[in-house]
């Protein structure tokens, strides 16, 4: 696949131009990291819950959401990138059926 980052869109070999685009682009990869560190820091706060430490859960609870919240934010500004590359490519080749935009 080589150097993908620069346009992740698949514009020829699919009518489904985004799939696979998160695993693709290398720069959705720190957005999901995110949304996996929150997802098991809301289980160590829920179990830090379960077992009485206030401590753990003191340290898990902000970095659940924090991690969760910045992650969210991570993705979302990354697919306005990818839209953003795929409108440019798309006004660069008014030919090309536009199949499957959203």
């Amino acid at each position: 696949m080589g150097d993908t980052h620069h346009d992740p869109t698949d514009h020829f070999r699919t009518t489904n131009q985004h799939a696979g685009e998160h695993m693709i682009d290398v720069y959705f990869w720190p957005g999901l990291f995110l949304l996996v560190m929150g997802a098991a820091a809301v289980i160590g706060a829920v179990a830090s819950a379960a077992y009485g430490h206030s401590t753990g859960f003191a340290l898990m609870a902000p970095t659940a959401v924090g991690a969760t919240i910045v992650g969210a934010l991570w993705i979302g500004y990354e697919r306005r990138r990818v839209r953003r590359i795929e409108a440019r490519w798309l006004s660069a080749h008014p030919g090309h059926p536009r199949v499957g935009i959203h």
